[in-house]
């Protein structure tokens, strides 16, 4: 379904794209045929008619095979042979006024650059397109030089069409990077998706069960220790005073267990005192429960940070620790945070496996990471990774002036 929804989505944007293209045709020829009258061509108004007619044909070929409901890749084909016509009518205006080298050259130079930018043209398909192109341009040139047309011209026209051609691939080279790169980023933000609304789901089945089990049965154990207070002879003292104890003692169980469930869910050490407070206690909490050796250091940091980068940087370095406690197998980890140059760093170091199988600039990433990146990037920072012996992670946040 998904597929099938993204198939439907590119082919509505290719045809989008090929209407506006054969509308800017339209008025081009138009505005194009306007010049030439008026310039006043020397070969006659016969071949300028005839390659605005050819031209006015195409686009309209374009304009009523972007209303179609062709496929995709039908669309494509439609749009390489409308692509191809162009060319050949280009070619032939050269042969029937040789004296305008330039103008063809520059039209085939715009129409490479449309079928990079508007067709989303690879660049490999678009060098074939332009390698084409110009040795069309070279047989025509040779052919109309014979006669009246200057070499010269058709020389320098041939270099504008060059350049033009080359300018055409690595514009489809570069929007060709950039259309992966936002594909990749798409997927991650997919997947964080995915991944946030399964977290959200667990966590509300774990609070269901924590209240369930762990208070449901303290508060019940207490009411039972009220009902046998409430029942006991008042001249048995020291029974009431067993049966006291035990409902306090069941009380201070349950009161610890709430302070570890709102640690969890907002440690307000984290609203009080402020970050380094809070990662301190979440260190050696994280090194009691999962017996691993952490070290914390912080230098040069202000009193206080603005509460959305503290809560940004506190679940940071919590996912990252709970990715070394989950894959790293480390036995020693450190956390950094400097302050210097106007920005804020953190590190955060472990001595484990690293990421095998995978490298710190590509390739597959989890969706930890993700969310990590995601939140770097709404603070305006950036993340690196280094994998080796050991992974380190270093998030890098301007600091507020």
């Amino acid at each position: 379904m998904s597929r099938a929804r993204e198939a439907g989505g590119h082919g509505r944007a290719l045809r989008l794209r090929l209407r506006i293209a054969a509308l800017i045709a339209f008025a081009a020829g138009l505005l194009f045929l306007a010049l030439q009258s008026y310039a006043g061509p020397t070969s006659g108004l016969r071949p300028l008619l005839l390659g605005w007619i050819m031209h006015t044909a195409f686009a309209l070929a374009a304009l009523v095979a972007s209303y179609g409901a062709l496929a995709p890749r039908h669309l494509d084909r439609v749009i390489m042979l409308l692509v191809a016509a162009h060319v050949v009518n280009a070619h032939l205006y050269l042969i029937l006024a040789p004296e305008d080298p330039m103008l063809v050259a520059s039209g085939l130079t715009t129409l490479l650059i449309v079928c990079a930018v508007f067709f989303s043209w690879t660049a490999r398909r678009l060098l074939v397109a332009s390698a084409i192109t110009c040795a069309a341009f070279v047989a025509v040139g040779a052919e109309v030089t014979a006669g009246e047309a200057p070499a010269r011209q058709v020389a320098v026209a041939f270099g504008v069409l060059v350049v033009g051609a080359c300018i055409a691939v690595a514009s489809a080279r570069i929007l060709e990077r950039l259309r992966a790169s936002l594909a990749r980023r798409q997927r991650e933000l997919a997947l964080l998706s995915a991944r946030l609304m399964s977290v959200q789901e667990e966590e509300r089945r774990r609070l269901s069960r924590e209240l369930h089990d762990e208070f449901g049965q303290s508060l019940t154990a207490v009411n039972a220790y009220l009902w046998l207070i409430e029942r006991q002879a008042a001249t048995d003292p020291d029974a009431l005073h067993a049966r006291v104890a035990e409902a306090r003692q069941v009380v201070s169980k349950t009161l610890v267990a709430m302070r570890e469930l709102s640690q969890l869910l907002r440690p307000s050490v984290l609203d009080d005192f402020g970050l380094v407070p809070s990662l301190d206690s979440h260190l050696k909490a994280f090194a009691e429960r999962h017996e691993i050796e952490t070290s914390f250091t912080a230098d040069g940091l202000p009193d206080r940070l603005p509460a959305e980068m503290e809560t940004a940087l506190y679940r940071i370095a919590q996912e990252a620790l709970t990715n070394v406690a989950r894959h790293a197998h480390a036995r020693h980890v450190r956390i950094a945070l400097a302050a210097g140059n106007g920005d804020l760093r953190l590190d955060i170091e472990d001595d484990g496996v690293g990421f095998p199988g995978r490298n710190a600039h590509g390739g597959r990433i989890g969706t930890g990471l993700v969310g990590i990146r995601e939140r770097v990037r709404a603070l305006g920072g950036v993340v690196t990774l280094h994998s080796g012996k050991g992974a380190r992670l270093r998030v890098t946040v301007p600091l507020p002036r």
